[in-house]
């Protein structure tokens, strides 16, 4: 943390060098969350957690696995110390660079990528993303978040061995798995967590709520047939 601190210092200290500071948009990032492999479990060992309280981790359609941080800093634009709870994801940035710089894209041209100016500069009339698709490592977990709610359209994270052998060895809780990574016999066949209430995806409630089930799977069904090449069918009914 201390180097990475440190890198990100020198990048800013060279815009203040060459006086770029006040024209030039920074973003801090990444691309997904942290992963157990890797040195990932010595680390989990050691007593830090990867991806704070969420769920899962790189590789799976769990919070843990794909919410990242992003921090953007632009003098004069973004009002510092500033928050937003707008949905967005990094392909959203060719979308929202063009609008930048002012270049009208033509058809076909980054058909997933949506402008999150308005997000960025604070003054969004709306949310500028209604929902996104999470595609984890099986194809069979396919995922949708929209607004508080997050989908996925079957067992486990999706990830390498379903997230099954990360529960049991970091024994996180959710509503479907026991402590030793199993799969409970009455677990429902998809899963729907309320990030509003539950962040760090420990009650699957899909049971309670039929209705944004169908919802979300509509909805789901829906993006993917929108797009110009849906390749192979991944879409599966509860």
């Amino acid at each position: 943390i201390h180097e990475l601190d440190w890198m990100v210092g020198q990048v800013l200290d060279v815009l203040d060098e060459l006086k770029l500071t006040e024209n030039t948009l920074v973003i801090f990032t990444s691309d997904n969350g942290g992963m157990l492999n890797l040195g990932g479990k010595t680390a989990w060992q050691a007593g830090h957690r990867l991806n704070g309280d969420l769920l899962g981790f790189k590789f799976g359609a769990w919070e843990g696995g794909h919410r990242i941080p992003f921090i953007a800093r632009w003098p004069g634009r973004i009002a510092p110390g500033t928050r937003s709870d707008q949905l967005i994801a990094n392909v959203d940035m060719l979308a929202t660079w063009a609008a930048l710089v002012g270049y009208e894209r033509k058809a076909g041209e980054g058909i997933d990528s949506v402008n999150v100016l308005p997000a960025l500069l604070g003054n969004p009339e709306k949310p500028v993303r209604d929902h996104v698709v999470l595609a984890p490592f099986s194809p069979r977990n396919l995922a949708l978040r929209s607004g508080r709610w997050l989908y996925v359209q079957g067992q486990g994270s999706g990830g390498f061995d379903n997230g099954l052998k990360e529960i049991a060895f970091t024994h996180q809780r959710n509503s479907d798995i026991t402590s030793d990574g199993k799969i409970k016999p009455d677990a429902p066949p998809v899963q729907l967590y309320d990030l509003e209430t539950d962040p760090s995806e420990s009650t699957n409630v899909c049971r309670q709520h039929p209705d944004m089930v169908r919802a979300m799977q509509s909805l789901l069904e829906k993006t993917w047939k929108a797009g110009p090449n849906p390749g192979a069918n991944l879409l599966r009914r509860p």
